[in-house]
């Protein structure tokens, strides 16, 4: 039986990687807000008369919500949304304080970058609801200062408020949308094998490691098997690399069915270089399916394949049955994913020294790994990200 141990590799986020976008531009924006007492305290005529008490409550709201971000490093959508709503408050009622009409409809522009930034980072509804408050309180500014000056006037001014709130936040969620489909295009590309369709070897390694940290939680049991196309040198030789690629396409539809009629949908089928093949699936098949994969190999190709399988006992890095200790080996999923393609490729070459078209089996290997959530999965990924920046 085989032992690796993984670890992470990555020490927990700290200073400025604790922050998303979307929490620094509130950070950043609430700051901005707080020059406005210093501004009142030096010429008192800024102000409306006994306004001040009432501007110093709202600079504390707003020292609080920086005190509060900078502490939490990542605001959940709620918090987002109740600190966001008391920000555009917050501006609305210092734009009314002011004296000059035109500084409050300088003020009143700022009840834009709420919404903004809920475009930039937020879900849907969240956006929605803030640009709704947001064009209701700037339309209640407008009207209520110039409600002297006419109701061309006011209307032109109500227009003028809300699209000032309204095109930043259309523009950038349009942006979003195309940055996502993009990014999404771009993921399919890279984790894909262009001929077969299937998860190409990056791929694979990206939804392993969902894979383990299910299997690791759960104490469970993974199934692993390498499939090799048998004498696929010769195809290539004599019937030339088209036929060769129209035998991997084949080869690739045998595996998706095999897959199917076992119960084994949510499997991981991928393309890992040449004619190999490996399959990860989290579920004990309903029937073997090193025997599915033969038999829909046999049927629907004109070549055979041999397969090597291997069963994987997931076990917690810290598990107390488990006592390596400095002797075991820190590593990653790529390493942890060898070790159960050697197993596997073990028996692969039984299966090939036994005649072919035909399987075998390397019986249990043992890998130890550090369970993360998906939430902790994506902190990870983005501190990788971010110590790769130059």
């Amino acid at each position: 039986m085989s032992v690796l141990t993984r670890r992470s590799g990555v020490e927990p986020q700290r200073s400025t990687a604790r922050f998303d976008t979307r929490t620094a531009m509130v950070i950043a924006s609430a700051t901005g807000a707080l020059p406005l007492l210093a501004i009142a305290m030096i010429s008192p005529t800024f102000l409306k008369p006994g306004a001040f008490p009432l501007l110093c409550a709202i600079v504390g709201f707003t020292a609080l919500t920086v005190v509060f971000a900078l502490k939490i490093g990542r605001l959940t959508d709620l918090q987002f949304a109740i600190l966001g709503s008391g920000g555009m408050v917050g501006v609305a009622i210092s734009a009314y304080l002011i004296a000059d009409p035109s500084g409050t409809r300088a003020v009143t522009s700022m009840l834009a970058v709420v919404p903004a930034i809920a475009a930039a980072g937020s879900p849907p509804k969240i956006t929605a609801a803030v640009t709704a408050g947001s064009v209701i309180l700037a339309t209640w500014l407008s009207s209520i200062t110039l409600s002297d000056s006419g109701l061309a006037v006011t209307v032109v001014a109500v227009g003028a408020a809300a699209t000032t709130v309204l095109v930043p936040v259309v523009l950038i969620a349009a942006l979003r949308r195309s940055l996502l489909a993009v990014n999404g295009r771009l993921s399919v590309l890279a984790n894909t094998d262009p001929l077969t369709r299937l998860l190409n070897r990056r791929g694979m390694l990206s939804q392993v490691e969902a894979l383990l940290d299910k299997a690791c939680i759960s104490r469970g049991r993974l199934w692993a098997y390498v499939v090799d196309i048998d004498h696929f040198k010769s195809v290539n030789d004599t019937l030339g690399h088209a036929a060769g690629d129209r035998v991997l396409v084949t080869i690739a539809e045998a595996l998706r069915h095999a897959t199917a009629r076992t119960g084994s949908q949510e499997a991981i089928v991928s393309r890992i270089g040449g004619e190999e093949f490996l399959i990860l699936t989290e579920l004990q098949p309903r029937t073997p399916l090193e025997n599915a994969i033969l038999d829909s190999v046999r049927a629907e190709c004109e070549v055979t394949v041999s397969v090597g399988s291997v069963t994987v006992d997931v076990r917690a890095a810290l598990d107390p049955r488990l006592n390596f200790g400095a002797a075991s080996e820190s590593s990653h999923v790529e390493h942890v994913v060898d070790t159960i393609m050697h197993a596997a490729d073990n028996a692969l070459y039984d299966a090939k020294s036994s005649g072919r078209d035909q399987s075998a089996h390397a019986g249990a290997v043992l890998v130890t790994w550090e369970a993360h959530t998906p939430e902790q999965r994506s902190d990870l990924a983005a501190e990788v990200a971010r110590r790769a920046m130059p």
